[in-house]
């Protein structure tokens, strides 16, 4: 029931999403005038935004229940196929990644914006009752599926059942009393002096009770998110697997991806929306590669030890784009806004004293706002700029191969009925070291600034890859096989056993043999 209703909630609200942008696009200059300010076209702004966002909910609890349970149901105790099944899906998602960019930017580029919209709400549309169609047939195909829901619907009853059981229980108590007080009235009567002070002691402490309750009762609606999220923090990190599942949201923590911030980055080192476009797809197949890596990978060499070789390959490959930010043509200058407020100053103080600005701006425009590198370097170098395209494109594979061992972990060790919480709380980390991300980018904005961003990136991917070494120590004991490089020197000595058969009693000793080497 999950999966199918957020199924229909994402794809109506992308495709009201849609509808919005259209209404802005097509009537632009009438919202601007509606209200004053452009109130009305900040309004509609807004409401695209919120609708986004809800639609982005929606998606991550279609994510959760589908791709975070069906598939364990799905795939049973078979840790092969579950490796297989994540990768497929994850396959289909960086293929689908690279077709909707395409499909819907030859629209915009040939058509139109507003066309661009139409198609991505008809879309929608249209594949919600494919994909639902899609969902029910694997639900009617799963015998373990259908189990699953008349487990939940059975847990539900029985608890119901309790509750009435209880209170039948109840009834027939307090009829009894009502029998037994009939009965026993005279006696009632004698006794009533002495009961009237512990029934005014009853009723005070019911009515305090009762105040109590209503009190814990408004305390837990007022902060209900606060206790449900330290619940599942709680359950989230009694497992072993948080370790890891906190490195993987330090993956997050970084500007090194192929979304809005790099892009416009990318633009402002002079690189071309179809040169652009050819490199993002480049890194979609490297991910595309890591997908279809990872189970071969995954079944040679053990699930922990993939994890530490698809960190450890993207930390690699990231190191390419720290030399970007050293290498000519990087932009890399953090006393850039220093340099820009001293130009500014001795403008004003070359004003007040009456010297001409026109040619101390000219000589601030080469010596102070160009970071003093660039004068000896060539400015149209594009070295910088390609380590860092490069590093970033074969950094995809490590990542997915990263991102896939660790997802089959948590499907491998969180029990079944906390599933939902342990992989709301991970998709809370991410979304959260995502938003730290753009902060970062807030606070540094300029393309001067956007090595720093890259250094701090690469410092919390190598974090993560800590954390996932400390999950994968607790389970191994150990993170490499260093006996096998350092072989032992007394090997030499090969320890014989002998029976002394007169006393029928076993002794072991230890006779060194001289080895003959050919």
């Amino acid at each position: 029931m999950a999966a199918r209703l957020s199924l229909v909630l994402q794809n109506i609200l992308v495709a009201l999403c849609a509808v919005i942008v259209f209404v802005v696009v097509w009537y632009h200059e009438t919202l601007r005038t509606l209200w004053p300010d452009e109130g009305a076209l900040t309004l509609f702004h807004a409401l695209i935004i919120v609708v986004a966002i809800l639609g982005d909910l929606a998606s991550i609890a279609r994510s959760i229940s589908v791709e975070r349970d069906w598939i364990v149901e799905i795939c049973g105790r078979d840790k092969d196929l579950l490796a297989t099944m994540t990768s497929r899906m994850r396959a289909i998602d960086l293929t689908t990644a690279i077709l909707s960019p395409v499909a819907t930017g030859q629209i915009v580029y040939f058509i139109a914006l507003q066309y661009a919209a139409v198609f991505i709400a008809g879309w929608n549309l249209v594949s919600v009752f494919i994909e639902y169609f899609l969902i029910w047939k694997v639900y009617m195909e799963v015998p373990a599926l259908k189990s699953k829901m008349f487990k939940t619907r059975k847990d539900k009853v029985d608890t119901e059942l309790l509750f009435t059981n209880e209170g039948i229980q109840l009834d027939e108590k307090s009829q009894q009393e009502q029998i037994s007080q009939a009965s026993n009235k005279p006696q009632e009567e004698t006794e009533k002096c002495i009961k009237s002070s512990i029934n005014e002691d009853n009723i005070i402490k019911e009515d305090n009770s009762l105040e109590k309750d209503a009190c814990n009762q408004c305390l837990f609606k007022m902060f209900k998110s606060f206790i449900l999220l330290f619940r599942g923090w709680k359950t989230y990190m009694k497992y072993d697997v948080a370790f890891a599942g906190l490195g993987l949201a330090c993956l997050y923590m970084t500007v090194i991806g192929f979304d809005s911030i790099t892009v416009g980055f990318a633009y402002a080192q002079g690189i071309s929306e179809s040169l652009l476009g050819v490199m993002m797809a480049a890194g979609s197949i490297f991910g595309i590669a890591g997908t279809f890596a990872y189970p071969r990978i995954q079944k040679r060499i053990g699930l922990e030890r993939t994890g530490l070789f698809g960190l450890g390959f993207e930390i690699f490959s990231l190191c390419f784009c720290v030399a970007s930010v050293f290498a000519p043509g990087s932009p890399f200058d953090l006393l850039y806004r220093t340099r820009e407020n001293d130009s500014s100053n001795i403008i004003v103080v070359s004003s007040v004293l009456g010297i001409d600005n026109t040619t101390i701006t000219s000589n601030l425009t080469v010596n102070v706002t160009m970071p003093p590198s660039h004068e000896a370097s060539d400015p149209t170098s594009y070295i910088s700029i390609g380590l860092f395209l490069g590093g970033l494109i074969t950094a995809r594979f490590g990542l997915w191969v990263a991102d896939l061992t660790i997802t089959q972990m948590f499907l491998q060790a969180v029990v079944e009925t906390e599933r939902g919480i342990i992989s709301g709380i991970q998709r809370s980390l991410n979304q959260l070291m995502d938003m730290l991300k753009f902060l970062m980018v807030i606070l540094a904005p300029y393309p001067q600034e956007f090595g720093l961003l890259v250094l701090i990136s690469f410092v919390f991917v190598c974090l993560g890859w800590i954390f996932y070494a400390r999950y994968s120590y607790s389970v191994r004991g150990h993170l490499f096989h260093f006996d096998k490089l350092c072989p032992d020197k007394q090997n030499n000595n090969i320890v014989v056993e002998t029976v002394d058969e007169n006393s029928g009693n076993e002794e072991i000793n230890n006779l060194p043999m001289q080895t003959h080497t050919t």
